[in-house]
């Protein structure tokens, strides 16, 4: 063989017919489509499909319509329960809470969206959302889908049940004179039990006012009142301060004090609008205080309705 000429290899026979095919060596058409002769083709290339198989692909093709259309709010509670879950292990439970609930409206027998959902609430010091989210749900079945979170929820569903509970004792006690100090006390240990709800601390604190009104120390009880309506400026705060001034203006005369009380009175009517309940305990708020004011004498509620109300209850 002379240098300068290449070895020449012929096509392979047409795959449909035998003719000689125009594709190229064996090496360079195994990866791809039987070799074919020009002819075949063209034949191969304009060759119709069968009616059933253009019928088959259009069922498919209704069928994962059908399936995307239909399943599209399961894609979107998955990825609700990801993000939520992905929140749970952060420790951003007010954050994961609307993302948890959001799956529960999609799927609500899962049990595993209802044990985050009920964690991620309790943990936030929403013990409502907790409790609608394991209603209707089996105990048993949740130590299944996820026993620590499960060992979790339990922990911290009895703790809460706790807390609540000695502050409904606490709440009776507030209403007798003389159990103020009491009150506070009982409310500041259900705090103590269920931190993760700042409510109760905010009710203690409440409470320590009332303590400080029975012993007298109006100073206190003003300092408490003035705090919490920093804190939570709404009509009873800004109530529970007019009560304060009211209580200063009796022992000094000073009519700031009076001037302050009526002021943050009429405060308190303003942030009540729109809330029936919030401005029918005004308006039995509002003779108290008034008479406290005008006779510079301090009175308890219950010694106020015995008094000018013959014993009758009334709003706090």
């Amino acid at each position: 063989m002379s240098l300068g000429t290449q070895p020449t290899q012929s096509g392979m026979p047409c795959a449909r017919c035998g003719a000689p095919s125009s594709d190229g060596p064996p090496e360079q058409t195994i990866a791809k489509q039987p070799p074919l002769c020009s002819s075949c083709r063209q034949l191969v290339a304009a060759w119709p499909y069968p009616q059933w198989l253009k019928l088959a692909l259009v069922s498919l093709l209704l069928l994962l319509a059908f399936a995307l259309v239909h399943g599209k709010k399961y894609f979107q509670a998955g990825r609700e329960l990801y993000l939520g879950e992905r929140l749970v292990e952060k420790g951003r439970y007010a954050e994961a809470l609307p993302h948890l609930k959001e799956t529960l409206k999609i799927a609500p027998r899962s049990d595993k969206a209802a044990l985050l959902t009920a964690k991620a609430g309790l943990m936030s010091g929403d013990v409502q959302s907790a409790a609608a989210a394991l209603q209707g749900h089996d105990g048993g079945k949740f130590e299944n889908s996820g026993k620590q979170t499960f060992k979790e929820v339990s922990a911290l569903w009895d703790r809460a049940n706790r807390a609540l509970t000695e502050a409904e004792k606490a709440a009776k006690l507030e209403l007798q004179d003389g159990k103020a100090a009491q009150a506070a006390q009982l409310m500041h240990h259900a705090a103590s039990t269920y931190p993760e709800m700042p409510g109760l601390m905010f009710a203690a604190e409440y409470y320590d006012g009332g303590a400080a009104f029975e012993r007298k120390d109006y100073d206190t009880f003003l300092s408490i009142a003035e705090k919490q309506w920093k804190e939570q400026a709404n009509a009873n705060t800004a109530a529970y301060v007019a009560s304060a001034l009211a209580c200063k203006y009796a022992i000094t005369g000073k009519l700031a004090f009076r001037q302050r009380s009526e002021a943050m009175l009429q405060k308190a009517f303003e942030l009540a609008h729109g809330e029936p309940e919030a401005v029918k305990g005004l308006d039995e708020f509002v003779d108290r205080n008034k008479y406290r004011l005008d006779s510079r004498e301090i009175i308890s509620k219950t010694e106020y309705d015995r008094r000018f109300r013959s014993g009758k209850p009334a709003g706090n």
